[in-house]
């Protein structure tokens, strides 16, 4: 009886489970999410542990222009350019950024956070 009961109580939790997550079994997935700081008009991202290309054109076969590292917060704005397969994620998403008075880009798929994507 015991044994009926918790088999019951599983099936219970992964049903309540479900619904919880909007049906999906999957709702587990990695995802970045927004940095909750910045305003919904802005456009960029944290770059990730593996630090982050700033190109001369968005595909990874153009030259490095600049190396940004972990941490670093950039802004730009958003652009489609070669697919990549990332560390974070698999885009063709790009930043098109301008530091120290030149302008480059930043594959999405080095940033560990991105928003106004």
């Amino acid at each position: 009886m015991v044994r009926r009961l918790s088999i019951i109580s599983l099936a219970m939790i992964f049903a309540v489970s479900l619904f919880a997550f909007g049906g999906s079994a999957s709702a587990a997935a990695f995802k970045p999410k927004a940095e909750p700081d910045v305003s919904i008009l802005a456009s960029g991202g944290t770059v990730g542990i593996y630090g982050a290309n700033m190109r001369s054109c968005s595909k990874v076969s153009c030259s490095t222009i600049t190396t940004f590292s972990s941490g670093k917060k950039i802004t730009g704005s958003w652009v489609t350019g070669e697919y990549v397969q990332g560390h974070y994620t698999n885009s063709n998403k790009w930043l098109k950024v301008t530091y120290a008075g030149a302008t480059g880009y930043v594959s999405v798929t080095t940033l560990s956070y991105y928003y106004g994507l």
